[in-house]
């Protein structure tokens, strides 16, 4: 299969929309010989944080010369991002070979109805196998229980945060979200938890202690302390029993990511006592070298560009939080375009401290809200509000910045990701 062929298969895909559960994906594996039981796996889920978790945890165990497979979704402008081995993306004869063969699995005896995610999941281990990779850091897509990642038997897993998200899909109280999530904690195996709080952390203590995992959690085995704030990044120190780590510095922006930076720590020094070679200098490389993009994303120094694909209310007000710590209040133009399945109106809420104009904008996408009912949900008369008429207009906004000004693109990262490909004069491949 060539490349060209692969991409349109996978675009004939993306319209069966979303599917919870895992026997398709176990069967297709089983027809593939089960790849994702070649390699160490570690399994990240969370409402927020899990993206920039997984990727300080890859980015660690390649400083420490470990060979390892990293899988994340979304995508901003192609579906090759998702799927790493070492830091770098898969090719495009690799994806082919993959796309061909899974297609052939899926083809093979009784038909079985694959979702794009599912496919894709199955394309990455495939991947890793191949590529004789020792670890594989997943990243679930969502919840948990029955996402398609969950078919793994990992070394460890980690939950970094729960807030309500996806509530249509995973429950209308933090309770039975968190239960959703902890659905990737396996019996007998460690899991590192971030700052869970009240009903939700309650949930992960009880699922695993009757799982009888043992629980490293923020504040009590491990934590965090953040000391300075750098122009590429934090420094901070990190403590874990005997271990003791001053001076860190992780390559990503505001103080969410001296937590997820922490739950990374703790995987990797858990992944140690496992056998992996992971020395301390590996870890303070991996933390300083990490990159991700659409974190917090300085795309351009002056006029400030940033893109920040915060997609739910948690989210939005910790990027408020690190506009307002960094540029001060009022001060960001933001471009705000967010799904209609959202509570977009608390997400605007939320980043309306920082905010000095917001501009409402909607990607190309079938989830996508009406630029219009954004603008309208947007409750602060102090803050100017437009509705931007297409992507032109953005990026008129964007080229036409005053050499002081601070533009903040954000909302979803399907919205980021439209925009960027437009500044690289590409296209978003559909999700």
């Amino acid at each position: 299969m060539i490349p060209q062929e692969a991409r349109r298969y996978l675009e004939s895909l993306s319209f069966q929309g979303m599917k919870l559960g895992l026997e398709n994906t176990r069967q297709l594996l089983t027809r593939l010989g089960d790849p994702h039981k070649a390699y160490s796996v570690i399994h990240v889920g969370g409402t927020n944080g899990k993206g920039s978790t997984c990727a300080i945890l890859s980015s660690i165990l390649t400083a420490a010369g470990i060979s390892n497979g990293l899988y994340t979704s979304p995508h901003q402008v192609t579906f090759h991002e998702r799927i790493r081995v070492g830091g770098e993306m898969i090719k495009e004869s690799e994806a082919a070979d993959a796309i061909a063969n899974v297609k052939d699995a899926l083809e093979m005896g009784s038909g079985l109805s694959i979702t794009y995610f599912e496919f894709l999941t199955a394309v990455a281990f495939l991947h890793f196998a191949r590529a004789g990779v020792q670890a594989a850091v997943v990243e679930v897509g969502m919840g948990g229980r029955f996402d398609s990642t969950n078919v793994v038997d990992p070394a460890i897993s980690a939950i970094t945060s729960v807030a309500m998200d996806h509530m249509f899909h995973l429950g209308d109280t933090l309770e039975k979200i968190s239960m959703e999530k902890c659905g990737i904690i396996k019996a007998g195996k460690p899991v590192v938890l971030g700052a869970l709080e009240g009903p939700a952390l309650r949930v992960a203590i009880d699922v695993a202690a009757e799982r009888g995992s043992r629980v490293l959690l923020t504040g009590r085995e491990y934590s965090t302390r953040r000391l300075e704030m750098g122009r590429e990044g934090e420094a901070f120190s990190y403590r874990a029993g005997e271990e003791n780590l001053e001076n860190l510095l992780v390559g990503l922006i505001g103080q969410k990511q001296v937590e997820n930076a922490g739950i990374a720590i703790t995987a990797a020094l858990a992944l140690r006592k496992q056998g992996f070679d992971i020395p301390d200098t590996a870890i303070r490389r991996g933390l300083a070298t990490v990159k991700v993009s659409g974190r917090y994303e300085n795309v351009r120094k002056k006029p400030a560009l940033i893109m920040d694909g915060a997609h739910n209310p948690a989210a939005a007000m910790a990027l408020c939080e690190t506009i307002i710590e960094r540029h001060g209040p009022g001060r960001a133009d933001i471009i705000f375009g967010a799904m209609r399945d959202k509570d977009y109106a608390a997400m605007l809420k939320a980043l309306a401290p920082a905010a000095r104009s917001f501009t409402c904008f909607s990607p190309k996408v079938p989830r996508a809200e009406d630029p219009k009912k954004l603008a309208l949900a947007q409750k602060d008369a102090g803050i100017p509000t437009q509705v931007a008429g297409g992507l032109a207009d953005v990026l008129s906004i964007i080229e036409n910045a005053g050499s002081e000004s601070l533009t903040i693109i954000t909302g979803s990262f399907y919205t980021i990701g439209e925009v960027r490909a437009a500044m690289l004069g590409a296209s978003v491949e559909p999700d």
